[in-house]
């Protein structure tokens, strides 16, 4: 029932109550038909006051949730994940029990359509000094129809305030969703504990985006997940790395066969983590993570001693966005990973074995800067990945990355558009002499379309094709096409229906 509705009924209760007084008191029925109009009108009061203070709860009905009008603001694509200080639940249903303010949120992303991974290289000789012979076979993968679960998940939040100091409890438990039949996983997702305060945020926690990671992917048109997100380039330096979770008990990754590759993936969840959130002063805030090094410890004599530290300075005010993050890992070894990958099946063989005295650093620096023209939005972002170790016979390879997307609303239709591009990059052997890196870049072109039935729930078409070089192996960043030999080109097709909620 609108306001209109509601004031109208009252009106008319009011109304017939001075025609009752008018009646002769001795009318017992008309006294009694009093007190109901009285009772009616009181239940009516209560319910327009509860409208009116924002409850959106009638008798216990939810609100019907109006869908964008023309110019209205796009529905939410970012993560649920909370990106500035945790405060009071932003998404989701919230409820305040015993003084502890809970909400239950989550994102169904689902898509069908279709995927191959074709054009792999054959070759009896070694491609470059990193990737080497694929042979006259190579692994490829004909076209197919799947379905994909695109970073699904449930999470709860929760903040208690009103804690001595002006502190406030908060934390988050959110895990992964296997819509397409594939597992999910129990706290798989972003999950700490943690104090917030007015001078920023401290987040204990694991599984958690890295600040590195997050740098823009809340400005990903493409909603940071499936087969047409940026991080196809950003975050990989190619050869099969996509979008990654650190193993438990790890800072990132593992070494063990088939995954391994993974160590040099900068779109990382991070484990063992402890964050500090600053609060946004005058459109500025900042991120660090710092992943501890419980793995520290001495393997065949070598003392080993993992660490992660990221770091994000963000800015965003009025229509423009920019962005710069770092981070640095010690002993990650992601070089020595990548020179175990088998180039003609896209996998990596057996686990290296780590010398004594050996170390390893690798950095990212990104930096991107958008604009919000009111109905387009576009965005740019560069990108280094370094990596460098004093074992095996490449010791630095490093490489430049570019994207551009631009994304139009027109009332509830989307029209977007990415670009991105990782050139060769250059490397240094460990003996002298020259290094080559030839056939290691890429790029990657997504066109999307997609509607909005309200704010939360969207359908969606998206395209997608990825170009390696005859000896890259770049994936879709998030639901990858399966492995094939280094210069298979991915490409597929998503209709999906996105919920949040």
């Amino acid at each position: 029932m609108n306001n209109a509705n509601r004031s109208g009924r009252i009106a008319s209760s009011l109304a017939g109550i001075a025609c009752l007084f008018a009646l002769p008191a001795a009318a017992n029925e008309d006294v009694e038909a009093l007190r109901r109009e009285i009772d009616e009108l009181k239940r009516q009061v209560n319910e327009l006051r509860a409208v009116v203070r924002g409850s959106g709860h009638a008798n216990g009905a939810e609100p019907a949730v109006a869908a964008p009008a023309p110019g209205a603001a796009a529905p939410r694509t970012s993560s649920p994940t909370t990106t500035q200080a945790p405060s009071a639940p932003a998404s989701g249903r919230s409820v305040t029990v015993g003084g502890i303010e809970l909400s239950i949120y989550g994102t169904l992303n689902a898509d069908a359509g279709t995927v191959e991974r074709t054009g792999a290289s054959a070759s009896a000789t070694a491609l470059n000094s990193l990737v080497g012979a694929t042979g006259a076979a190579p692994t490829q993968v004909p076209s197919r129809a799947v379905l994909r679960s695109n970073s699904s998940n449930l999470g709860f939040r929760g903040r208690r305030d009103g804690l001595p100091f002006g502190l406030a409890a908060v934390f988050q438990l959110e895990s992964a969703l296997g819509l397409d039949g594939n597992s999910s996983t129990l706290l798989g997702r972003d999950t700490y504990v943690g104090l917030s305060h007015a001078y920023g945020t401290v987040l204990y926690g694991g599984n958690i985006d890295s600040p590195y990671k997050r740098g823009v992917q809340g400005k990903d048109p493409f909603y940071a997940t499936g087969i047409a997100t940026q991080k196809g380039i950003l975050g990989s330096p190619g050869f099969n790395v996509t979008s990654v979770n650190a193993t438990t008990g790890n800072t990132i990754g593992n070494n063990a066969a088939n995954n391994q590759q993974q160590n040099a993936g900068f779109d990382a969840r991070l484990n063992n983590l402890v964050m500090y959130h600053t609060p946004r002063i005058a459109g500025v805030s900042a991120e660090i993570g710092y992943g501890l090094n419980e793995n520290r410890a001495t393997s065949l004599g070598a003392q080993i001693d993992p660490r992660v530290l990221s770091t994000l300075v963000r800015y965003e005010s009025g229509p423009w966005f920019a962005s710069y993050a770092y981070e640095w890992r010690r002993d990650v070894f992601g070089l020595n990973s990548l020179l175990t990958f088998v180039p003609s099946t896209g996998v990596t063989g057996a686990p290296f074995t780590i010398p004594q005295g050996a170390q390893s650093t690798d950095t990212g620096n990104k930096f991107g800067v958008g604009y919000n023209f009111g109905a387009t939005e576009v965005l740019a972002v560069w990108e280094r990945l370094q990596y460098r170790t004093n074992f095996g016979p490449v010791r630095r390879y490093e490489r430049d990355a570019w994207v551009a997307s631009v994304a139009h609303r027109i009332a509830r239709h989307r029209l977007i558009a990415s670009y991105s591009v990782a050139d060769a990059g250059r490397c240094a052997a460990s003996v002298s002499g020259p290094c080559s890196t030839r056939g290691l870049g890429a790029q990657q072109i997504a066109l999307g379309y997609d509607y909005s039935l309200d704010r939360d729930t969207v359908l969606y078409a998206f395209w997608t094709r990825l170009v390696n070089d005859e000896a890259a192996a770049y994936n879709f960043g998030v639901s990858g096409a399966p492995a094939a030999g280094v210069g298979a080109d991915p490409q597929a097709l998503a209709l999906g229906i996105r919920y949040r909620f």
